[in-house]
């Protein structure tokens, strides 16, 4: 046999098993009523047969069929795929015997010459177009089978493993854009699913998906509350902070050993150590503070809700946020999140904002090596997209609210680990949400997007963050402040900059030092700056374009993100 005709039989074979086994899952899946006592299991099946599905997209697309059946490919790889489906298919053998015991209740008989494939897919035509009197009687057989808890354990667990076997024979960088997409596949304000998905994701262990879930689980719960607390009734009297929502994070100032001023220093930040560690703590201020005085109790839930999803435990997500311990009042309108330093940081070790790296270059030898300058980019843009799948808007992103500690032992910063701060005009992403403004401020404004600087008056999308954020990786990539970008050493007159032009951006930057981004951080880098810049992202935004839902229209948002910029950084490297 020669290697095409070998090829084809591999690529046959494979391409069998697995529709096979995905239709395996749709049995299971076909069944809508699973028992209310364990409704996780059906969701864990979901995650499964989705991330075989995109697995599936990927490693068994026409191009890769084409490679094997040409030559071109490494059969012994396929031969490993028929395996582990084979596998797979294995672990459905139980549930299948099961299915053999009652098909005559179902109306479908095994023959002595059909084999469990058959049997299978016979009743998937049945559920297609079953006889009358079959309908019901299959309706019983998948419903005895999804209702022995500890067998459907087995099986969804085992299924697990296997998919898990399959990931191990893509790439690192494959394996984390997989997981990218389950995070947005799965990402809902539904807090019944979520709670489902979590059990779900426990039982998988698949601490990512646990982690997003119990996240966006406390955001909608505090999203509905806040909702149910304002706004005032036009005319009446303001709320009463007589009681906040929760004081489970609530600190009190003389708690806090503060060095220098407890109030604003270094923009909105200040220092003190709490049960002898390092403290940072960020104000919350706005230009305009009406909403907090006139809705305490909902200023305090949004408070509230943001300090319980800072203080979990988002290793899992990539994401580069310090772990909040609590809140503080300042004022009735200022609150303050005081966040922990990174772990192995030197008592009292001041953190090196991005803005100040920026700021500080005399020389190019100061400019931090490409590899370096990468691995920062692939950072923030992971925590803005984790930050934004989980249905919240930052609402402040630049780099005085990027810090860097040193790496242990040493006085070198580890540009690899940036944490994101500066959440003091965050809010839910959802509609209606009051989006209060930013202080005014020109050095500021320029990275917001144009339709937000100053005194506009649109709403905040997800998309503004996504320009802010290109903003900060053109800076990374010449590694400079954007600012500087019209100011020349010479006698010669300097461009308009900034402070004088508000559309300096769009008139200035990207209208060269953007496209020149080409030469010091490659094609694919620029694109994704160009992505976040021309404001191309705000499309999926416009209401003229029509979605199912508010979820929907995220999910296709994210999957845009992460196709555009972040899977573009992913790959670059020095």
């Amino acid at each position: 046999m020669d290697g095409v005709s070998l090829g084809l039989g591999v690529v046959s074979a494979v391409l069998q098993t697995y529709a096979a086994v995905t239709s395996a899952y749709d049995v299971y899946l076909s069944v809508k009523e699973f028992p209310s006592t364990f409704r996780e299991l059906r969701t864990a099946f979901m995650v499964e047969r989705y991330r075989l599905e995109q697995w599936g997209n990927q490693m068994l697309s026409d191009v890769q069929q084409q490679r094997v059946e040409q030559g071109e490919h490494n059969k012994a790889l396929w031969k490993l795929f028929q395996a582990v489906f084979d596998a797979m298919w294995d672990a459905f053998q139980e549930s299948n015997k099961t299915l053999d015991n009652y098909g005559n209740i179902a109306g479908v008989s095994k023959g002595e010459d059909m084999s469990d494939l058959e049997l299978l897919e016979s009743m998937q035509l049945s559920v297609k177009s079953p006889p009358k009197r079959s309908v019901v009687g299959l309706a019983r057989t998948i419903k005895f089978v999804v209702r022995d808890k500890k067998k459907m354990q087995q099986l969804v667990k085992e299924l697990c493993h296997w998919n898990d076997s399959l990931d191990k024979m893509t790439s690192k960088l494959e394996q984390e854009s997989a997981r990218r997409r389950l995070r947005v596949k799965f990402s809902t304000g539904n807090v019944d699913q979520l709670q489902e998905l979590q059990a779900a994701a426990a039982l998988l262990q698949h601490r990512d998906l646990e982690e997003m879930a119990s996240a966006r689980t406390v955001i909608e719960k505090g999203y509905y509350k806040e909702e149910a607390l304002g706004p005032p009734v036009q005319g009446g009297p303001v709320q009463s902070d007589a009681t906040s929502p929760g004081n489970d994070f609530r600190l009190e100032m003389n708690q806090l050993e503060w060095k220098g001023l407890p109030f604003m220093t270094d923009q909105t930040r200040a220092s003190a150590t709490y049960k002898g560690e390092s403290i940072i703590v960020d104000w919350r201020l706005c230009r305009d503070d009406s909403w907090r005085r006139q809705n305490p109790k909902a200023f305090r839930q949004r408070t509230e809700s943001l300090t319980k999803v800072l203080n979990s435990d988002l290793k899992a997500l990539n994401c580069g946020v310090l772990h909040c311990i609590g809140y503080l009042d300042q004022t009735t309108t200022v609150t303050g999140y005081a966040f922990k330093a990174p772990p192995d940081t030197k008592p009292g070790q001041k953190p090196v904002t991005l803005h100040q790296l920026l700021s500080n270059i005399t020389k190019p030898s100061e400019v931090p090596d490409l590899g370096d300058r990468f691995e920062l980019a692939k950072a923030l843009v992971s925590t803005v997209f984790e930050i934004l799948n989980l249905g919240w808007l930052h609402k402040n992103i630049q780099p005085k609210n990027v810090l860097f500690w040193p790496k242990p032992g040493t006085t070198e910063l580890n540009l690899s680990k940036p944490y994101l701060v500066g959440f003091d005009i965050s809010r839910p992403n959802h509609p209606g949400e009051v989006s209060e403004k930013p202080l005014a401020d020109p050095d500021d404004d320029i990275y917001r997007h144009p339709l937000y600087r100053a005194h506009g008056s649109h709403s905040f999308l997800a998309s503004y963050d996504m320009y802010s954020l290109g903003i900060m990786l053109f800076e990374i990539g010449i590694w400079r402040n954007v600012g500087y970008q019209g100011q020349r050493r010479s006698s010669r007159p300097n461009l308009e900059t900034h402070n004088s032009d508000p559309q300096f951006i769009e008139k200035v930057v990207m209208n060269g030092p953007v496209m020149d981004l080409k030469r010091h951080m490659g094609i694919r880098y620029r694109d994704a700056v160009m992505a976040c810049m021309s404001q191309e992202l705000d499309g999926v935004w416009d209401p003229k374009r029509e979605f199912e839902s508010r979820e929907a229209r995220l999910q296709c948002f994210q999957a845009e993100v992460q196709a555009r910029v972040v899977d573009a950084i992913a790959v670059c490297s020095a």
